[in-house]
C-alpha cells in the first residue's frame, strides 16, 4: 500500500464486509464516561460527553511535531459536505457521509466495511457530521431524517426508525450521543421552514422515548416568547452539529440554530425560544433544566451551532460555546451567571433590524463560527477556537413559504471571499480574554480544534492546509496541504500500540465553501516518522 494517496474504489448498494468482519463489543458506558480522558480512542465527535476536543497524548509535541508525516490516506470517492472529526475505537475509524458509513483501519487506512444506507425519499441537505458507538453498535441520522443503527463489526444495519418527513425541510445532520441506554439526535432544517424537536431514542429497538419542542407552544416554556402564535409553525431552531452531556447531574447541552424566517424577524414578534440557546435538558426524561440565550430575536441566521463546553475551573462548572455572530460566551454552570461576551471577530451593526435596502453586516451567516465549538485545554486552562471574519449585506424580503424550498424572508450578500479572514485564536478559560490569535487572510478556517497535552493546537483550513499550532504562544510548529483538499472536519489523536496518530477529514466541497476546488473527500492520517 502507497503512504499516501491510497484509492479506495467503492462502489456498494449495501453493506460490504472486508475479510471475515470485526468482533467488537464496546464502548461499554463506563468507557463512554471517561472517554475524554482517553489516549486510546476518540469516541464522540467532541471526543466525550464533556466536548473538550482535548487529548493528553504527548508524544508528539512541540519539540517533535515539525517530524510528523502522512501515513495514509483514505479517499471516499465522493465530494460534499465532509465535517467530521474521525472517530476511533479499538484501532477502528468510523466516520460518515451522507448516506454511507466507513469502517478503515486507523493505522493503515484499509477499507474494513462500508455501509451504504438506501434513502427511500430525497433530501434538502446531505451533510453529515458523524455517530454514536456504544456497545457494538454505530447510530447516526441520516439526510432524509431518519436515524438507523448498524453493528459496529459487520456493517450490517441494524434497525432504522423515521423521525420526519424530509419532503419539507426535515434532516438530521447532528452527530448523535449515546447515554445509558438512549441515543440523542435532533432535527435540522430550520432554513426551510421547519419546527425542530430534540429526541431520545431506546438504543436497542430505535423507539422514541422522548421528545423537546425547541419551538414551544401553548402553555410549555418559552411559548411567552413566539408573540404571534402562527410562526410557530415554521418556527426553525436546528440541531446542527453534536451535544454535550454532564454525567455527574445527566444534564443534556443542546445548542440550537436561527429562527424562521432568517431574516423577516418582524413575521415573528419576539424572543424566539429555543432558538439561538444552549438550551439543558434532563437526559432521562426530557424534562427542560435551564438554557441560556446567545442571540434573541435573530434576524441575521446567527445561529448558536457548535456544541458547548464543559469544564472545571478553579471548583466552579463553566461553560463556553461559540457562535455564527462572531462571540463567545462564557458561563457558570453553578449560578447559571455569564461571566464573559467576548468578541472573536469584528462584530458591526448586530444590534440594528434588517431593512429592504441591505444592512451592511459583520460577519455574515457563512462566518464567525460555524459548526465547530471551542477546544479547553486544563493545563494551559485555555479556549481554542476557530472562526472566519467576513462581511456582507443582509436585505429584507417576501415571506412565503414553498415547501422543501429556502424561507429565509430576505437574502445575504457576501463580502468578496479573498476578503475574509480565517483565525485560531486562544483565549482564557477564566475571563474570554484573548490571548494570542494565527491569521490566514484569504483562507476560511471552519473545522475543528483540538488542542493536545503536547502543548499543540491542531486545525485544518480551506485551502487543505493542515497545521499545528504552539498552545502556549500560537507559534506554527507544523504544516501541510492535503492534497489542496479543504478541510471542514475536524482533527482526532489516537494511541495504537503505543504509537500517536492523528487523524483528519479534508475535502469538505459543500454549498457556502466560495469557489474553493471541487476535491474528492479523505481521511489523512499523521504520525511520526
Amino acid at each position: 500500500m502507497r503512504k499516501s494517496g491510497m484509492k479506495v474504489g467503492i462502489a456498494l448498494c449495501t453493506a460490504l464486509l472486508f475479510g471475515q468482519g470485526l468482533a467488537m463489543t464496546g464502548p461499554s458506558q463506563e468507557e463512554l464516561n471517561n472517554a475524554d480522558q482517553a489516549t486510546d480512542s476518540w469516541l464522540m465527535y467532541n471526543k466525550g460527553y464533556s466536548g473538550q476536543r482535548y487529548s493528553p497524548l504527548d508524544q508528539i509535541n512541540t519539540s517533535n511535531v515539525s517530524q510528523m508525516q502522512r501515513v495514509c490516506t483514505f479517499e471516499t470517492g465522493d465530494d460534499g459536505g465532509f465535517q467530521v472529526t474521525p472517530q476511533v475505537y479499538k484501532g477502528v475509524m468510523f466516520f460518515t457521509q451522507a448516506n454511507r458509513t466507513f469502517a478503515v483501519d486507523a493505522r493503515t487506512c484499509k477499507a474494513l466495511w462500508v455501509n451504504k444506507y438506501m434513502m427511500d425519499t430525497s433530501s434538502v441537505l446531505t451533510t453529515n457530521r458523524g455517530l454514536a458507538i456504544a456497545d457494538g453498535v454505530l447510530y447516526r441520522g441520516t439526510p432524509n431524517a431518519h436515524v438507523i443503527a448498524i453493528d459496529a463489526g459487520t456493517g450490517k444495519q441494524l434497525w432504522d426508525t423515521k423521525v420526519a418527513d424530509s419532503a419539507v425541510g426535515y434532516f438530521l445532520s447532528s452527530a448523535p450521543i449515546y447515554y445509558n441506554g438512549k441515543v440523542f439526535i435532533g432535527e435540522a432544517g430550520a432554513d426551510w421552514g421547519i419546527k425542530a424537536h430534540m429526541y431520545a431514542f431506546d438504543a436497542k429497538t430505535g423507539k422514541k422515548a422522548w421528545t423537546f419542542d425547541m419551538i414551544p407552544t401553548g402553555t410549555q416554556t418559552g411559548a411567552d416568547t413566539w408573540k404571534r402564535a402562527e410562526s410557530t409553525v415554521t418556527g426553525g431552531g436546528s440541531m446542527w452539529t453534536s451535544y454535550t452531556l454532564d454525567t455527574a447531574t445527566g444534564k443534556l447541552y443542546i445548542s440550537v440554530g436561527n429562527p424562521a424566517p432568517d431574516f423577516a424577524a418582524q413575521y415573528r414578534p419576539g424572543d424566539n425560544l429555543f432558538t439561538n440557546t444552549v438550551t439543558v435538558l434532563d437526559a432521562e426524561t426530557g424534562k427542560y433544566d435551564h438554557h441560556y440565550s446567545q442571540q434573541p430575536h435573530d434576524d441575521k441566521d446567527y445561529d448558536t451551532a457548535a456544541a458547548p463546553v464543559l469544564y472545571d475551573l478553579d471548583g466552579q462548572k463553566r461553560l463556553a460555546v461559540a457562535t455564527k455572530a462572531g462571540w463567545l460566551f462564557g458561563y457558570n454552570e453553578d449560578d447559571k451567571s455569564q461571566v464573559f461576551k467576548q468578541a472573536m471577530i469584528k462584530t458591526t451593526n448586530q444590534e440594528k433590524p434588517t431593512t429592504r435596502e441591505g444592512l451592511p453586516i459583520c460577519p455574515n451567516y457563512s462566518a464567525g463560527s460555524q459548526w465547530s465549538g471551542p477546544s479547553f485545554d486544563p493545563q494551559n486552562k485555555m479556549l481554542f477556537v476557530n472562526s472566519v471574519d467576513w462581511c456582507g449585506v443582509v436585505k429584507l424580503g417576501e415571506v412565503r413559504l414553498i415547501k422543501g424550498q429556502l424561507f429565509f424572508g430576505g437574502s445575504m450578500q457576501l463580502d468578496p471571499a479573498n476578503k475574509a479572514v480565517g483565525n485560531t485564536t486562544a483565549y482564557d478559560a477564566a475571563t474570554g480574554k484573548p490571548m494570542w490569535k494565527y491569521e490566514l487572510p484569504g483562507i476560511r478556517i471552519v473545522g475543528g480544534v483540538t488542542s493536545t497535552g503536547g502543548n499543540l493546537v491542531l486545525a485544518g483550513a480551506m485551502n487543505g492546509t493542515f497545521y499545528a499550532l504552539d498552545s502556549k504562544s500560537g507559534k506554527v510548529l507544523f504544516k501541510d496541504n492535503i492534497d489542496t483538499a479543504p478541510i471542514g472536519g475536524g482533527v482526532s489523536t489516537y494511541e495504537v500500540a503505543g504509537k500517536q496518530y492523528m487523524a483528519i477529514a479534508a475535502g469538505n466541497t459543500s454549498k457556502g465553501t466560495a469557489g474553493v476546488k471541487n476535491v474528492g473527500s479523505r481521511i489523512a492520517i499523521y504520525s511520526l516518522k
